[in-house]
C-alpha cells in the first residue's frame, strides 16, 4: 500500500547580495540630468509638484550646478541628497540600494570642469573644451581617460595617425602590465587605402603585419608581443569608419 509522504519544505535560500552599482553609472546619470535640465524640470515638476520646486529655486540662484544636480537626484527615486553646499559647489549623493555615496564638486564649473569622488577617494573628472576647432569632452580617472571629439587621446609613437583624419572618440586606460587604447575616426578615403597606409606605416615602425585581404582587418605586433595594433575600416555611405585598437606591455611599451 502506497504511503503518502508529505513534500519536504523548500530550503530557504539566503537573500542575494545587492549588486554594487558602478559610481560611473549614476555619475553619468547625474550629468545627463544636468545636460538635459529642461527635461528634468518637467519630470520633477510632475512628480514632486510645483510647491516642491520652490525650495530648489533658492539654490538655483546661488549655484546653478548644485541646483541641476538636486533636480537630477529628485527625479531618480533610487538616489537621495546627503548634504549640499551652494557656496562650495558640492553635493553628496547616496545610492539607496547599495548605500554608496558620491560627491559632486562643481567649484570649477565655470572652466568646464566637473569632479566626482566616492568614499574610497577615487575621482572622476569631466572636462569640456569649447575652443573653436577643439570642441570636445573628456572623462578622466586614475585608471585612464575617455575623449569625445577635441584632440583625442595621444597615440603612442609606434601607432601612426591617419593623414587628415579627425578623431571622433578615443580611449586610453592602464592595464596590469601596461596600457591599451582605441581611436575612432572617419575619412572619405576607401577602406583599402586606409589599411594600405597602416600596413606600410606599421611595418616601418618595426611591427609584423597580418592582412588577410584587401578588406582586412589588419593586425600587427612586435616579435615579442609587447606592442600590438589592430585596424578595422568599414565603408558607411560615402565615409569610412575606422577603429584603431592598440596595446603596450612592459616598461618599454611606449
Amino acid at each position: 500500500m502506497a504511503t503518502n509522504v508529505p513534500p519536504s519544505a523548500p530550503v530557504a535560500q539566503p537573500p542575494a547580495a545587492p549588486k554594487k552599482t558602478s559610481p560611473l553609472v549614476w555619475i553619468v546619470a547625474g550629468c545627463g540630468g544636468i545636460i538635459v535640465i529642461g527635461v528634468v524640470l518637467f519630470a520633477v515638476a510632475g512628480y514632486w509638484g510645483v510647491h516642491k520646486l520652490k525650495g530648489f529655486a533658492e539654490s538655483a540662484k546661488k549655484n546653478p550646478a548644485v541646483f541641476a544636480a538636486k533636480l537630477a537626484v529628485a527625479a531618480n527615486p533610487e538616489l537621495e541628497i546627503v548634504s549640499s553646499d551652494d557656496a562650495a559647489g558640492t553635493v553628496t549623493i547616496r545610492n539607496k540600494k547599495t548605500g554608496e555615496e558620491i560627491t559632486m564638486n562643481a567649484a570649477d564649473i565655470k572652466n568646464g570642469r566637473l569632479k566626482f569622488s566616492n568614499e574610497k577617494g577615487e575621482e572622476v573628472t569631466f572636462q569640456g573644451n569649447a575652443a573653436k576647432g577643439k570642441e570636445g569632452f573628456r572623462v578622466e580617472s586614475k585608471t585612464g581617460s575617455l575623449a569625445f571629439g577635441g584632440e583625442g587621446e595621444p597615440l603612442p609613437a609606434w601607432v601612426p595617425p591617419y593623414p587628415g583624419a579627425k578623431t571622433t572618440a578615443s580611449m586610453r586606460e592602464k592595464t596590469a602590465d601596461g596600457f591599451k587604447g582605441t581611436e575612432t575616426f572617419s575619412t572619405a578615403d576607401p577602406p583599402a587605402k586606409v589599411l594600405a597606409h597602416y600596413e606600410a606605416a606599421l611595418k616601418g615602425a618595426g611591427l609584423e603585419v597580418e592582412r588577410p585581404g584587401a578588406a582586412g582587418p589588419l593586425k600587427a605586433a612586435t616579435a615579442d608581443g609587447a606592442r600590438t595594433v589592430e585596424v578595422v575600416a568599414v565603408a558607411v555611405g560615402a565615409q569610412t569608419q575606422v577603429t584603431v585598437a592598440y596595446q603596450g606591455k612592459g616598461a618599454g611599451a611606449e
